[in-house]
């Protein structure tokens, strides 16, 4: 979405986040388990570089995605 005009575009869909097809998530783990630190809860963000770029991450898999500008 442009900042100054409010024009909208999509410029990237149906991207591979996610689990693939026909695997199942596992149960979420404890954050704390017997006092000692377990795992961090799953997440989902977009974030925005400096250059430009966007980074994407989904379902908390572990991918995270790189959405560069044309130059």
């Amino acid at each position: 979405m442009s900042l100054t005009t409010g024009e909208r575009s999509v410029e990237a869909e149906d991207l591979a986040v996610g689990l693939p097809p026909g695997v199942e998530r596992r149960p979420d783990p404890a954050l704390l388990a017997h006092g000692v630190p377990g795992l961090a809860p799953r997440f989902a963000g977009l974030a925005a570089a400096p250059d430009g770029s966007l980074f994407l991450s989904s379902n908390g898999e572990g991918t995270v995605l790189r959405l560069a500008p044309n130059p």
